[in-house]
């Protein structure tokens, strides 16, 4: 017979799950974002010459959170990223 004990691996409850969908909610959004500074990145970078850096270290930041939200989402991590946890910075 089998014992069901606790091998270590968090069980999903109730808060997990909303902050799951919130997570993949902010994902999604993050794709979009980053849809728009991609195509602003490549226009400035064609009249300029090179990217703008201010772009360059949020986009920094914001792909290390985007990590932070995968790992999260997949349980990898019991760390709640932002707006629980705080902004990554690299």
């Amino acid at each position: 017979m089998q014992n069901s004990q606790n091998n270590g691996s968090p069980k999903p409850n109730f808060e997990r799950v909303l902050y799951t969908i919130l997570y993949l909610i902010l994902v999604r959004f993050i794709s979009m974002v980053l849809f728009v500074i991609t195509i602003t990145q490549f226009i400035y970078s064609w009249i300029g010459g090179e990217p703008n850096a201010q772009l360059l270290r949020f986009t920094n930041n914001l792909s290390e959170y985007t990590k932070e939200l995968v790992l999260y989402t997949s349980f990898n991590s019991d760390e709640k990223p932002w707006p629980s946890g705080e902004w990554p910075t690299v």
